[in-house]
């Protein structure tokens, strides 16, 4: 394809780094001058203290049950309005109450 305008395309030059050194514009629009501000870095994101989940006490496990067990585990947490996790845990300590006995 025949190009018009004054000026060819250079040809692109690049740093050691990989990136392209001599762009001007792109797609037809001037580039900001970077050099004239200030950079500020971003001040969001990343770590912070107090951020994240709470600790509960609870350990994770991972148990092998039978799918009925988990569908009447769940079943019972929609029921009552708690998570799976809280069911479980009262249903073993009552199951533990009652072999101590």
């Amino acid at each position: 394809m025949k190009r018009t305008g004054k000026h060819p395309d250079p040809k692109p030059t690049f740093d050691p780094a990989g990136y392209q050194t001599n762009i001007h514009s792109l797609n037809g629009e001037p580039l900001p001058d970077l050099t004239s501000g200030s950079f500020q870095p971003f001040c969001h994101g990343g770590r912070r203290p107090g951020a994240g989940r709470k600790p509960s006490g609870n350990e994770p496990v991972l148990l092998r049950l039978q799918p009925r067990l988990i569908r009447r585990i769940r079943r019972l947490a929609r029921v009552q309005e708690k998570d799976n996790s809280r069911v479980a845990t009262e249903l073993l300590e009552l199951g533990l109450k009652r072999a101590k006995a």
